[in-house]
């Protein structure tokens, strides 16, 4: 009977420790501790809309503030962390800010891409900006537009596959994939 007072009280002891040790903190994926009252991991996709000069500070990716420390870790395999790059955020939010642990860029900016929506506005003629799905379309002399499905009008859906640019997605091709409703 002693011995098994014994044994439930050490394992009590045991217990209440450990317990006492995981409610300090927890330790994300790089080993740095983190407060999970007020913050908690988080990992989003997008691309990225603003950078600051040096890379440190508060960058935009798909409208949302990321703070970039000179811990952060920034990967740049697939491209370079530049506007118009594809990236991944892992962190942690406070608020409304993700504070970056590491950055991956998953596609240059470079690299073509499409885009698909509805057009929500356009300008006249062969050279101006419209805008589809929220995003900045530029169009040149060299932007083909396929109109075998309906016209390139306000409330067409469309597919546009270009490059990012520092001002907007520059637009190779336009085509039409479902006239204006």
């Amino acid at each position: 009977m002693k011995n098994m007072i014994v044994t439930v009280t050490m394992g009590m002891c045991l217990t209440l420790a450990t317990g006492a040790a995981f409610a300090s903190g927890q330790e994300n994926h790089d080993g740095k501790k983190f407060e999970q009252a007020d913050r908690h991991e988080s990992k989003i996709y997008g691309t990225v809309q603003a950078i600051p000069n040096g890379s440190v500070g508060i960058w935009t990716v798909n409208g949302r503030e990321i703070n970039v420390t000179k811990s952060t870790n920034i990967k740049e395999k697939h491209g370079k962390a530049e506007v118009g790059s594809y990236v991944e955020v892992n962190g942690s939010f406070s608020g409304n800010t993700l504070h970056a642990y590491k950055i991956e860029v998953k596609r240059d900016s470079r690299e073509i891409r499409k885009i698909r929506g509805t057009i929500e506005s356009s300008s006249t003629g062969t050279n101006g900006t419209w805008i589809v799905n929220g995003e900045k379309i530029l169009l040149n002399q060299d932007t083909f537009i396929r109109e075998k499905h309906g016209r390139a009008v306000v409330g067409a859906y469309v597919e546009v596959e270009g490059v990012s640019s520092g001002n907007g997605f520059s637009a190779r091709n336009i085509e039409v994939k479902r006239a204006k409703r």
